[in-house]
């Protein structure tokens, strides 16, 4: 009979260890939607008009959804960057 592998976790910070390896449900959900804006921006390989207030700019769709999804991924850091900051200033 096959002996199956521990599973150790820690309840607190929900981490488990697989195999010595420890996955955070953080990094499973940012692996998830990796995969997922890669994978739709693949899929996506059309042209894309865009206006840009005034001037209309052609693109392919992938390159439009990959700048996108950059332009959120820095927005989105920003923004954590500036709740710490104020977290931090908060707690002084």
């Amino acid at each position: 009979m096959a002996s199956m592998p521990t599973t150790d976790g820690d309840p607190v910070t929900g981490t488990a260890k697989r195999g010595g390896l420890a996955i955070s449900p953080k990094a499973i959900g940012i692996v998830v939607i990796l995969a997922a804006a890669v994978w739709f921006i693949l899929v996506n390989r059309g042209r894309a008009s865009i206006y840009l207030w005034v001037p209309r700019v052609s693109a392919p769709m992938w390159l439009v959804l990959a700048i996108t999804y950059l332009a959120g991924l820095v927005t989105g850091l920003l923004v954590m960057v500036r709740r710490g900051k104020k977290q931090k200033a908060d707690l002084s």
